[in-house]
């Protein structure tokens, strides 16, 4: 059997944000690795960043190939070029396994390993970042995603969902594939409870008031976050004493920032851009809030509830996994319905009268997370994933 596989993605960030690990168990079991991605595009990091992962991943003998996979359907011919250039790779370099993951990626992927499934015994893994369509979804994404999504499915080995939803929505429709259930990407969350910040000089660097509660949020400045409705329901809340901090990226900044200066909040929201120390910043917060629209499991959620954060968030797919991992958790209370903006202000306007109350759900949170999210529990469920699909014979 071959000693290689191919890790494939749309965008170089999403191996770098959520499959280290996953290199570090292949490497360890022997495998050479490629990683095939969207280096220039699509990435939510900035091209420093990029630039600087690429670099990491050669200097420890893996392979960086650069795709143009795109992130919109009409972009066809970057499609095709991309699965003619996967084919060629592995015409030329025989793969144990492909793991690929997005939907794009995963179409890509999934299209040009199909015929070294028998030709070289390649398996096929696909592991799905929340599929595009899912309960409230528009019927197009069910037109489109689930037909494209159930046709590849007769050719991928293990389809992986990281989510309850997903995974019974897989069991059920794809009954020739083998699902299995990874809770994400997981977080270290003992690390992040030793971790120590120094949030006077923290919040002198961020340019954040002395006294100032801190709600913050982190997500990719996109609609599909819906981060206008965490300044919405900021703007409506009683944040005299309060600022909203937003960590990320993304075309909508410049809507985003006039919308702030439109509802006369501008002096108390701060976009502090794409950061690499979210850690010290959740442990100098006062508040997570998360709007977002559509999610497969967000590592965003789970870094604020490791660093003990009380957490309001959209009661979506993901999300409700994450503050409802079980019917007592109390964090369950504390999910509003995506559109609710004035939901939203309430639970805001609560928590930050309440500091008992943040105290207790932010412990709820932090062994919520140690208990089902922690990353050794995915590394050890990926590990057995790996083993399975590669054993030779």
């Amino acid at each position: 059997m071959s000693k290689r596989v191919m890790l494939i993605a749309n965008s170089a960030s999403m191996i770098d944000h959520f499959n280290r690990d996953n290199i570090n168990i292949l490497s360890s079991m022997g495998y050479h690795i490629t990683v095939a991605a969207n280096f220039k595009d699509g990435n939510s990091s900035t091209r420093e960043k990029i630039a600087s992962f690429k670099q990491e991943l050669e200097d420890k003998g893996i392979d960086a190939i650069h795709l143009p996979i795109p992130r919109r359907v009409t972009q066809l011919t970057k499609m095709f070029k991309s699965v003619k250039m996967i084919k060629d790779y592995l015409k030329e370099n025989p793969c144990a396994l492909v793991h690929t993951q997005t939907p794009f990626g995963g179409v890509a992927g999934r299209l040009a390993a199909k015929s070294f499934r028998k030709k070289d015994g390649t398996k096929v893994i696909y592991f799905v970042h929340g599929f595009h369509f899912f309960k409230g979804a528009a019927f197009k994404n069910y037109l489109l995603y689930y037909n494209i999504e159930k046709s590849l499915s007769k050719c991928t080995d293990c389809l992986i969902t990281l989510n309850h939803e997903d995974y019974e929505t897989a069991t059920r429709k794809f009954k020739k594939t083998h699902v299995e259930y990874v809770p994400g990407v997981g977080v270290d969350t003992t690390a992040i409870s030793m971790l120590t910040v120094d949030k006077k000089e923290k919040c002198k660097e961020l340019k954040i008031p002395k006294g100032k509660k801190i709600v913050m949020t982190m997500a990719e400045l996109i609609p599909r976050k819906n981060v206008s409705a965490t300044i919405n329901a900021f703007a409506a809340a009683e944040n005299e004493d309060a600022v909203l901090l937003i960590c990320g990226r993304g075309k909508e900044l410049r809507k985003l920032r006039e919308l702030s200066k439109e509802l006369g909040i501008k002096d108390k929201v701060i976009f502090a851009g794409y950061r690499t120390d979210i850690l010290e910043i959740c442990k100098i917060a006062d508040i997570f809030l998360f709007t977002s629209y559509q999610e497969g499991l967000p590592v965003a959620i789970m870094q604020a509830m490791a660093a003990g954060l009380p957490v309001i968030a959209s009661d979506i797919r993901g999300n409700r996994d994450l503050l409802a991992p079980d019917k007592d958790s109390r964090s369950k209370d504390y999910l509003v319905p995506v559109d609710d903006i004035q939901g939203f202000t309430e639970k805001l306007n609560y928590l930050l009268k309440k500091e008992k109350e943040c105290e207790k759900l932010g412990e709820v949170n932090m062994a919520n997370c140690r208990k089902y999210f922690d990353i050794e529990l995915v590394h050890d469920r990926m590990t057995e994933i790996y083993e399975d699909m590669l054993r030779e014979g």
